[in-house]
């Protein structure tokens, strides 16, 4: 199956190839770089007298050569899978002359980083043979340290043991990553092959549904041309008649509103008449309210003049009065002044005046008192003079604008009289315009009733031809939604064509 035509994505590292060149490299790097640990430190043993000249020439020359044959090999074919064996091969043979020829912990545990990278390759047969061959020459080194009987054998053990455990730590990391890939990989082939399976049988169903959606789009897409047209025909039906059906209407509004004016009219006539009557009554009324008027003003006037004389009298008294208070006030303050004098004449007497001395203080007592009572009395009187001047002023003015009255009253029952014959000549008009708006509301009335009946006949039309139109309407909507969704199906079953045309 084309993966293109499916729209996977590529996995890089899906290739075998591509896994086996990153492996290659990596464990290229790891090896270069060992390599290059070994000749720094071969270099300064050998600078320090710790390794002899020769084991440090062969193991540098060793690397060099194992170097340029790996890094050659994986520049020609760098996806192989026996470049990982070569490069092992290589990398152990100097591992164990180096651990034989000085020994040590750095380069017993130099090896663990290379056959840990191996555990890349998955491949069991590659792990334990060098897990084994690493086992095996650490095994003679610590034999060969005990047959010499080296100081530090109890650590030489303890290093053998962790070598071993390492190793096969390894071992069992890479049987156990085999087993899990290819428990992995073969699952995946087993669902890969289900979904082969079921994809067939949708591809199938996806096949016929394709064939029957087209076949039913046709049909759909004919169907809708025929209901377009019958909605069209329809629709200009129903404009038709809705044209017909508003100025009929506004013909109706227009002449109940003609109606309820002539109504409004006629109304408006008997309540004119109704007024018309009653304002006759009342400039009748009103012409006799004006003669009582003109009767009252002329009583009003004369007794204004009596009022007016009265005030005058009034004056007259209060003057009087004023002038008494007068006297006793000039007589109040003789009183006190005496009193005064009594006063310090009791006191030239001593003793025998103490008597007259107190009568004398309530005489002036009593003068004090009168002589303010004698002004507030002034005061009061000032005041009533005052306002009695002010009533015979405005009595007066109303003297004077009863006269105006009179005359106003006078001048408006003339203007009675004039309004009394032109309401009676308005009523007259009114009573003509009455009777022809009566004759002129039947006739409207008839024209209402056969504008009704028309309406009527034009709704019930216009009803029908609408319920036809919404029903075309409802079927061509149905009809472009079937087809739309018949397209969506069609455009659906279409993303089948890439698995269809890969099986076929």
């Amino acid at each position: 199956m084309n993966t293109k035509n499916q729209g996977l994505a590529v996995r890089k590292y899906n290739e075998a190839g591509e896994r086996c060149k990153v492996i290659n490299w990596f464990m290229l790097l790891g090896t270069t770089i060992l390599y290059l640990v070994y000749a720094g430190v071969l270099v300064n043993g050998y600078l320090t007298q710790s390794v002899s000249l020769a084991v440090a020439a062969i193991i540098i020359l060793f690397s060099f050569i194992a170097l340029v044959i790996n890094w050659v090999v994986f520049k020609k074919k760098p996806t192989s899978s026996k470049l990982g064996w070569g490069s092992l091969t290589s990398y152990l043979i100097i591992y164990s002359f180096y651990l034989i020829a000085e020994g040590g912990t750095f380069v017993r545990i130099s090896a663990i980083p290379v056959l840990c990278a191996a555990i890349l390759f998955y491949d069991r047969k590659l792990s334990k043979i060098f897990c084994l061959l690493a086992a095996a020459v650490n095994i003679i080194y610590t034999a060969t340290m005990a047959f010499l009987k080296a100081d530090t054998m109890s650590l030489n053990y303890l290093e053998l043991l962790i070598i071993l455990l390492t190793l096969n730590t390894i071992y069992k990391c890479t049987d156990i990553g085999h087993r899990f890939s290819f428990d992995s990989l073969h699952a995946v082939k087993d669902q890969q092959e289900l979904q082969e399976s079921m994809l067939q049988d949708v591809l199938d169903i996806a096949r016929i549904v394709q064939e029957g959606t087209t076949q039913s789009n046709q049909l759909v897409h004919s169907l809708s041309e025929s209901t377009e047209i019958v909605n069209t025909a329809i629709g200009e039906i129903s404009t038709t008649t809705q044209v017909n059906a508003n100025n009929i209407q506004e013909q109706n509004i227009m002449t109940q509103s003609i109606q309820q004016s002539i109504n409004q009219t006629v109304e408006r006539s008997d309540q004119m008449v109704a007024v018309s009557n009653n304002s006759t009554k009342s400039v009748v009324e009103g012409l006799q309210i004006m003669t009582d008027l003109k009767a009252q003003s002329s009583y009003i006037a004369s007794t204004n003049g009596l009022v007016v004389d009265s005030m005058k009298k009034l004056q007259e008294k209060t003057k009087e009065v004023h002038d008494i208070a007068n006297i006793i006030f000039n007589i109040s303050s003789q009183t006190n002044l005496l009193a005064l004098n009594a006063s310090i004449e009791s006191a030239r007497a001593g003793d025998a005046g103490k008597g007259f001395a107190v009568v004398a203080d309530e005489i002036r007592q009593l003068a004090e008192q009168t002589r303010k009572s004698t002004e507030n009395i002034s005061a009061i009187i000032d005041e009533l003079n005052q306002n009695a001047q002010e009533v015979s002023v405005n009595v007066q003015e109303s003297i004077k604008s009863t006269d105006n009255q009179g005359n106003l009253i006078s001048t408006a029952s003339q203007s009675f009289e004039k309004i009394n014959d032109n309401v009676e000549t308005l009523t007259e008009h009114i009573s003509d315009i009455d009777h022809m708006l009566t004759e002129l509301a039947k006739a409207n009335n008839h024209i209402v009733d056969s504008i009704s009946q028309l309406s009527a006949t034009t709704e019930e039309i216009m009803a029908s031809s609408e319920e036809a139109a919404a029903i075309s309407e409802k079927n061509f909507q149905n009809a472009e939604s079937t087809k739309e969704f018949l397209n969506e199906v069609i455009k659906t079953t279409k993303r089948f064509d890439k698995y269809l045309e890969g099986r076929e």
